[in-house]
């Protein structure tokens, strides 16, 4: 490992440390950011936990607050008028009872549309939340329930970039310290890293294939570009695990559902995982 990056991972969870001791006058208080470095296994909820509510709805993320989840995902897009908004796909099909693109439509499209419509539980049967009012929230409404909560943030859309308003949403509401931002694809994270060097990133899509490329030869002269690795769960075996580790890395695979496979992954030293259940995840590591 070089120096550079030695020193560069010491000083961030140096400053994670003295964050994790700041004192508001009663007490001390923990940082969010802090939480991302814990020696414990973290529950992220996937899209907030897309198989016990609609996914990435303000019901979702309080049902993921509720059980006990450590870190909320959220993805994001841009609406046509430049409104932020928490969707995992580029259009509202899957989701709603809408048709149509995000960046295509009007924020005031996208909030009219019935975000719990399509979420089943029993394979089409009943469907519990049509009606209820849930809607797609915007990253301000989100935030506002989950400013001071450990977020995982990937930013979906990359033409036309909104990496640059994702961070200023997320400056304007003290939220920078509580999030890693992540994309697959490399321009969103770089201009993250770019605008704000203190952000915590994880490896892009390419960053995650060059890792896993990796031989011998090539891991002497390594310096990795983030802190966090965040790979699909089928990478993770013991070599990736020890090659993550003797670089520093914190590991946080998605997305795992299956309980024999959370134990496994947990059993080869994982930091995280990326759950659409993150109510089993809990009842597991409190087992562990």
């Amino acid at each position: 490992m070089h120096n550079s990056w030695r020193c560069s991972l010491f000083g961030v969870l140096a400053m994670i440390t003295l964050a994790a001791c700041g004192d508001d006058g009663g007490g001390n208080k923990q940082s969010p950011r802090s939480v991302f470095f814990e020696d414990r296994v973290l529950n992220i909820a996937h899209r907030g936990g897309a198989r016990l509510r609609p996914e990435h709805t303000i019901a979702a993320y309080e049902n993921a607050l509720a059980i006990g989840a450590d870190v909320v995902e959220l993805d994001l897009h841009a609406t046509a008028d430049g409104v932020i908004v928490a969707l995992h796909d580029a259009t509202v099909d899957r989701t709603t009872n809408g048709t149509g693109t995000v960046r295509q439509m009007s924020s005031q499209e996208v909030h009219s549309l019935d975000a719990g419509y399509n979420f089943t539980r029993d394979r089409g049967a009943t469907y519990p939340f049509r009606g209820t009012g849930l809607t797609i929230p915007t990253l301000d409404e989100a935030l506002d329930l989950l400013g001071d909560t450990p977020l995982s943030v990937e930013i979906k859309q990359s033409v036309p970039p909104i990496a640059a308003q994702v961070l200023a949403t997320f400056e304007a509401h003290g939220a920078v310290d509580n999030a890693i931002f992540v994309a697959f694809d490399s321009r969103p994270v770089q201009a993250i890293r770019d605008l704000n060097p203190d952000a915590l990133t994880a490896f892009s899509a390419q960053d995650i294939l060059t890792f896993s490329l990796l031989t011998d030869e090539t891991l002497a002269t390594y310096e990795p570009p983030a802190l966090f690795i965040q790979p699909p769960f089928e990478l993770i075996d013991p070599a990736f695990m020890a090659r993550a580790k003797a670089l520093g890395l914190r590991v946080h695979p998605w997305t795992v559902n299956d309980r024999e496979e959370m134990q496994q992954l947990i059993d080869m030293g994982v930091d995280g995982m990326f759950t659409d259940d993150p109510a089993q995840l809990e009842e597991l590591l409190a087992g562990n």
